[in-house]
């Protein structure tokens, strides 16, 4: 572990501490209006694989899906209606909403200053991997958001009636996607693509950048934007 890695693992350690105690301290005091008792909820916490040695480590682009941000606002009313404080979960909201547009800022910081109208593509458009849902999805933020540019995207289970935008056309392979690209951008960690030759990738693209938040893609002679390098 290099020496900055070292210092940032500690207050890493120390983040997540204070995330626990907060969540703790903030639900144990919902649990007082609402006549929940912490102390039955807090040994189901210690039988989800996500807490403890299986925690959910990788970074990604801010919290997806509906289950998630749902249970936040619940949280949110029920401390609004109570008197009690819970604007951490304010704070994981604001920065979920960020953390989404991550993949957007690395295009304006990279990208478009070089090239003000690319042809990007765009692998993956459901929330996470293995699932069918778009609710929430980051890539779909994405999309929105670059209205003015020409996006081709992959997905491999994404359909065309469940995405309607104009500046979007869906390809039938990965591949595809990456014909005459200045930029790729996967937004969903599909295994599949993982497994593509980045040399085929190289062939069909113009430019070289790939915009890889989870970094599963390898391929030398590319410039790699990924999360946490």
């Amino acid at each position: 572990m290099r020496f900055e890695s070292a210092e940032l693992a500690k207050i890493s350690i120390n983040c997540f501490l204070v995330s626990s105690v907060t969540t703790a301290n903030t639900l144990a005091e919902i649990c007082e209006h609402t006549g929940a008792d912490w102390s039955e909820i807090a040994p189901a916490l210690r039988l989800d694989r996500r807490i403890g040695p299986h925690a959910y480590l990788t970074p990604g682009l801010g919290i997806a899906g509906g289950n998630l941000e749902r249970d936040l606002v619940t949280v949110r009313q029920l401390a609004s209606r109570y008197g009690s404080d819970a604007k951490v979960v304010m704070a994981w909201q604001n920065n979920s909403r960020y953390r989404s547009a991550w993949a957007l800022r690395q295009l304006h910081r990279v990208v478009l200053p070089r090239c003000s109208h690319p042809r990007i593509a765009v692998w993956g458009l459901t929330y996470k991997a293995e699932t069918h849902s778009l609710k929430n999805s980051p890539a779909i933020d994405l999309i929105s958001a670059l209205a003015p540019f020409k996006i081709t995207a992959f997905d491999p289970v994404a359909s065309d009636s469940s995405i309607h935008s104009a500046n979007l056309e869906l390809a039938p392979t990965a591949l595809a996607a990456c014909h005459k690209a200045d930029v790729l951008i996967v937004m969903t960690p599909w295994k599949e693509f993982s497994q593509i030759d980045p040399l085929m990738i190289q062939a069909e693209m113009c430019g070289r950048v790939i915009i890889d938040p989870f970094g599963i893609i390898t391929a030398p002679g590319f410039t790699h934007l990924q999360l946490g390098h």
